[in-house]
């Protein structure tokens, strides 16, 4: 491909505070989870849900993760100075 038409390198931007998204921490705060997606109208312990496929459950706990929540505010990784300033 020529030069002129590769598209251009474009560096991710991170910004804020970094996220533990590490599966210890959300099963860490598992009833957060359970409590978030019962709002949405997600039962996790309902029979159809558990039917489902793990991708499926998946993506919907990592949803929580990307939208502002209280999933995503506990997995902050804060340092105490971060966390003494807000």
């Amino acid at each position: 491909m020529p030069t002129r038409l590769r598209p251009a390198k474009v560096a991710p931007a991170v910004t804020g505070t970094p996220i533990d998204t590490s599966w210890l921490a959300i099963v860490n705060h598992w009833r957060i989870v359970v409590a978030e997606l019962m709002e949405r109208g997600v039962d996790l312990y309902a029979a159809d849900v558990r039917a489902r496929p793990w991708p499926g459950v998946r993506t919907l706990i990592f949803s929580l993760i990307d939208s502002d929540t209280r999933l995503r505010a506990a997995l902050r990784r804060d340092t105490d100075e971060q966390a003494d300033r807000r």
